[in-house]
């Protein structure tokens, strides 16, 4: 199943036509109202607190992992999820947060909800751990784009590198999404030309850090997708949005 980051990213925000949250988005309050998650902060999280939890939430020994400080982790099982961040500046939180939403809602829920939908409820056991699967069930997940099995650990790292190229795709699907969910990018684009009347890195990350809530490192990687969407052949799209900015602006001193 191909992870649509767009979809993601609607999917984790879904909850802020609850609160009427704007911008920057706070997910904390909203992801708990549509998604089956809890949000954990603890200074100075460590792959320890991980491991343990898990440990706990699966009844299975606790994994062997190099003990080692983490932004934030994922920790889902029987279609809930548990997301600790270290207790760290708002705008990195805010990112780690919409980071292991995306891994929850597209990496694991999603493909759960999948499974269950094309091969009955009674896969369940077998994405919960309890057993495993039929021969005939392995076919159907393999012909329905099914992946059966517990949601995987990818919490191993090499100096803060992933250890396998799906572990890689995986952390850049998830930052993608989350961007999109934090930043998208038309809006991105309209603020950026309403604060500054054009579109370039520069302007871009200061947009990205004032109005968006991003740290200056997310809003500098983030920057490039901004100038290359409204440079994109995409004229009238941009000068829309540069009419639409100037006029908010002239509304708004009137």
């Amino acid at each position: 199943m191909a992870f649509d980051a767009a979809a993601v990213a609607a999917r984790i925000t879904a909850g802020a036509d609850f609160v009427g949250s704007g911008f920057p988005r706070d997910l904390a309050e909203c992801a708990p109202l549509t998604l089956p998650v809890s949000i954990i902060v603890r200074a100075g999280l460590t792959t320890a607190d991980v491991v343990q939890t898990l440990a706990v939430a699966t009844g299975r020994a606790a994994a062997s992992l190099r003990k080692r400080r983490l932004r934030g982790c994922l920790v889902a099982h029987r279609g809930f999820g548990m997301i600790f961040l270290d207790e760290d500046d708002s705008a990195l939180v805010r990112f780690a947060l919409a980071h292991e939403l995306a891994h929850f809602a597209g990496h694991y829920l999603t493909r759960r909800e999948l499974a269950i939908a094309r091969l009955g409820p009674a896969i369940i056991d077998v994405l919960d751990g309890l057993r495993a699967p039929t021969a005939p069930e392995q076919l159907a997940g393999i012909l329905s784009g099914c992946p059966l099995g517990m949601f995987a650990d990818v919490m191993e790292r090499d100096d803060g590198v992933p250890l396998t190229a799906a572990a890689e795709v995986m952390e850049y699907e998830a930052d993608e999404a989350a961007f999109l969910a934090l930043a998208p990018i038309g809006i991105v684009i309209a603020r950026t030309l309403g604060r500054s009347g054009r579109i370039d890195r520069a302007a871009a990350t200061a947009c990205l850090i004032e109005t968006f809530g991003l740290s200056p490192g997310d809003a500098d990687r983030h920057a490039p997708r901004i100038v290359n969407a409204a440079g994109r052949n995409r004229p009238s799209l941009v000068e829309q949005l540069r009419k639409a900015a100037s006029k908010i602006e002239r509304e708004r001193h009137m």
